[in-house]
């Protein structure tokens, strides 16, 4: 857990605030047995799912920070967005559709191990908007289904990166209606 996909920080230099910062708030996440699962499960073909919703995270903490949004239940609803235990390729044989399914399993699991507020269940419920079911209600949920379109698109190649950007404008949209 020391660096960032797209980005050039990394956690290792102590003298940056905003990433010990950023540490201390999913401090408790990050140790948790269970969520270290997490790092078995390929995602995106490039990277594990821990690894992804480390860096859904961290660009959902900076974006919160800088609208001067709750940035701490934003980062926390990131990290757990995608804290759901199973092989995604196996789950999809079975003919659920894992895009509705996977944002109920991980609030599940989330609120098992943690606490979670209501603008931390939005971050987590409603991260797959618009494929998922209904969109963000709150601004920290509508950032962390950006964070993690944008983070897909770095993870699955900068080849897909413009194919995001209709999307992210779709959820901008949607947060000033």
């Amino acid at each position: 857990m020391t660096f960032i996909t797209g980005s050039k920080e990394t956690f290792l230099n102590a003298d940056h605030k905003e990433a010990m910062e950023f540490l201390m708030i999913v401090s408790d996440i990050t140790a948790a047995d269970a969520y270290a699962e997490l790092k078995k499960y390929v995602h995106h073909k490039t990277t594990n799912r821990y690894q992804h919703c480390l860096n859904v995270a961290w660009y959902s903490y900076l974006w919160a920070k800088n609208a001067g949004l709750d940035y701490r239940s934003a980062a926390r609803g990131a990290m757990l967005h995608d804290f759901y235990l199973y092989d995604t390729k196996e789950f999809r044989l079975s003919g659920m559709n894992h895009n509705i399914v996977h944002p109920r399993i991980a609030l599940k699991n989330a609120r098992m191990f943690f606490d979670v507020n209501p603008v931390m269940e939005d971050c987590i419920v409603h991260h797959m908007w618009p494929s998922g079911i209904g969109s963000p209600v709150t601004m920290e949920g509508a950032i962390v289904s950006a964070a993690d379109k944008y983070c897909a698109s770095l993870e699955w190649g900068l080849g897909r990166a413009g194919q995001i950007v209709p999307v992210i404008r779709a959820i901008s949209r949607s947060i000033r209606n």
